[in-house]
């Protein structure tokens, strides 16, 4: 064995102690993670359910009595609530009793039998914009599905159009979300491990200890990855095994594969708080430095916006951030069974950025030492 891999390992495994040794670290990795996958989730979500609805309805026709039906069995609306008003309807929203209101005209079912466009007013409580949009959505798609129900006598009917969702059938939306939580769970406790492993020896006092042993920078930063990297690879692996027993999200890709794509998501992580850390002088430096690069990798991440939508400025920053990447491999290995090289293709910028940041902090470190 070399003398470098020796005291590599050396450092590794005094890390490695002082991380297991602690038992709040302990609780803090492996319970809470499990308690924070269940729970973000199956809460996090953009669907809007159980929403009630208010209406003015001045129409007396068929075509009123066939949209409140549509709109009373949609399983996403909780009731319909009738209000007597515009007026009545727009103080409702304002106290938030409900999150919008369709107002149908006296003359709805005459202008559709006249074959003229019949339009039904729509409020919508802006405050609340997502759910406003997707409310949006809804109502748009039961207006649809009623105009093409109840075509006036002699035209043609709408034509049809059959839905089939691949990978998704029932657009359940954990299944996106829990493969999601992988990475945004994983980021952030292997960033809160890797950007306290040289500040802590700085705010203790025994960094010049450290500096006075035979190392290398280069030595010191790859022994300290150790433990935020084994932190992230055995989570990652726990999650994976994990989401389809709470769920009924499948795995139909490849573990090897999987494994093999968080440990290049965690090394890449793991670089990216040691260069912070080498930085900081104390934890707390080194938590503001993390919280400063978290928000933004989850941001750009895809998670909760496309990155297709983002400015043209924003994309290049995105295709750095390993998050993206690291959600294109979860989504694909669970729902479908994505193939070697479209994981290899997210792989290699991953562990880019890895090199990159241990480049950076190993001369980071360097400097401060010298």
């Amino acid at each position: 064995m070399s003398g470098a891999l020796a005291r590599v390992i050396a450092m590794a495994l005094k890390e490695l102690k002082v991380v297991l040794l602690d038992r709040r670290v302990l609780t803090t990795l492996v319970i809470s993670p499990i308690v924070q996958l269940i729970l973000f989730g199956f809460a996090t979500t953009l669907e809007v359910r159980n929403f009630d609805l208010g209406i003015v309805n001045r129409d007396q026709g068929v075509v009123s009595e066939q949209f409140l039906a549509s709109a009373a069995a949609t399983r996403n609306v909780r009731e319909l609530v009738y209000y007597p008003s515009e007026a009545a309807l727009a103080e409702a929203i304002e106290r938030r009793e409900v999150l919008g209101g369709l107002i149908l005209p006296a003359d709805l079912s005459a202008r559709h039998q006249r074959g003229e466009t019949a339009e039904i007013g729509l409020l919508l409580d802006g405050r609340r914009i997502n759910a406003a949009q997707i409310v949006a959505g809804y109502l748009n798609e039961i207006a649809l599905q009623t105009g093409a129900t109840l075509q006036p006598g002699g035209m043609p009917p709408a034509p049809a159009v059959s839905e089939r969702h691949w990978f998704n059938a029932n657009l359940d939306y954990s299944w996106f979300t829990l493969p999601g939580m992988i990475t945004l769970i994983t980021t952030v406790i292997v960033l809160s491990v890797s950007v306290q492993a040289i500040a802590r020896e700085r705010e203790f006092g025994t960094w010049d200890e450290v500096r006075a042993l035979p190392y290398r920078p280069w030595e010191i930063i790859a022994g300290k990855c150790v433990p935020a990297f084994t932190v992230g690879v055995v989570n990652g692996t726990l999650y994976i095994v994990v989401i389809p027993l709470v769920s009924s999200v499948p795995f139909l890709g490849s573990y090897p594969l999987m494994i093999l794509s968080i440990a290049c998501f965690s090394l890449a992580v793991t670089a990216i708080g040691l260069a912070i850390s080498t930085l900081a002088q104390n934890q707390q430096q080194a938590f503001l430095g993390g919280f400063l690069v978290i928000v933004p990798m989850m941001l750009l991440s895809g998670y909760a916006s496309p990155i297709d939508g983002m400015p043209d400025w924003l994309k290049p920053i995105a295709a750095v951030d390993p998050l993206s990447h690291m959600l294109v491999i979860c989504h694909g290995l669970f729902l479908k069974e994505l193939p070697v090289s479209a994981v290899m293709s997210q792989i290699w910028p991953m562990l880019a950025v890895a090199v990159t940041a241990f480049v950076l902090a190993t001369v980071s470190l360097r400097r401060r030492t010298d």
